[in-house]
């Protein structure tokens, strides 16, 4: 059981933060709140069809956005948006399990705009994303990559993420088709660490 007194804390309905990409881009990392939902969807909604293929969700569709803003629940899903003049560029997220054998794993999501990579800017929300999840007493940070995307697996391995395995024909893309599915993880924190209570 994690000792919650031993970490640093956040809180997550105040949590912001503002930084620069490399070319001196300002930008704010935030939680994504229900009135972002419009904002969310027209992000989005500008994906081509071709990257859609490879999502998890069908990210295009007004339902799916509408339904992740009406039942926000940072505890289960923490969504960080990250603007630039109010406009959303990326979006990530921490999914998480309160009970059971994985309530220690965080398992992260990012996707950026088009316009807005090869600018830092995964690379910087994934180092984000390592901070707060120390701060939430996750352990490990858990990705599920296409095969095929290979500038993510570059990503996620250059902010400390290792392979642990690759299944074939793990999932199935939009038109159906079988991908090949990349795990990697990335620790936070020792699987025995002083600060928590094992019962063992």
């Amino acid at each position: 059981m994690l000792d919650t007194n031993i970490y640093p804390k956040i809180d997550l309905n105040t949590y912001q933060k503002e930084t620069n990409l490399k070319d001196g881009t300002k930008v704010l990392l935030r939680p994504m709140v229900a009135e972002d939902q419009d904002a969310l969807y027209e992000f989005f909604k500008a994906i081509s069809r071709e990257e859609a293929r490879y999502l998890r969700n069908d990210v295009r569709s007004r339902i799916v956005i509408e339904k992740w803003a009406q039942n926000l629940d940072y505890d289960k899903t923490l969504p960080i948006l990250v603007l630039k003049d109010d406009v959303i560029i990326a979006d990530a997220t921490i999914n998480r399990r309160k009970f059971g054998w994985k309530w220690h794993l965080g398992t992260v999501r990012i996707f950026v705009h088009k316009d807005y990579r090869n600018m830092g800017l995964g690379r910087l929300i994934l180092q984000e994303i390592s901070h707060i999840a120390y701060r939430l007493g996750i352990e490990k940070l858990v990705a599920e990559i296409p095969e095929v995307n290979e500038s993510a697996l570059i990503t996620f391995k250059k902010e400390g993420f290792y392979l642990e395995a690759c299944i074939s024909n793990m999932v199935k893309d939009r038109e159906n088709m079988p991908l090949d599915l990349v795990v990697m993880m990335k620790n936070i924190k020792p699987p025995l660490d002083e600060s928590y209570d094992y019962d063992f």
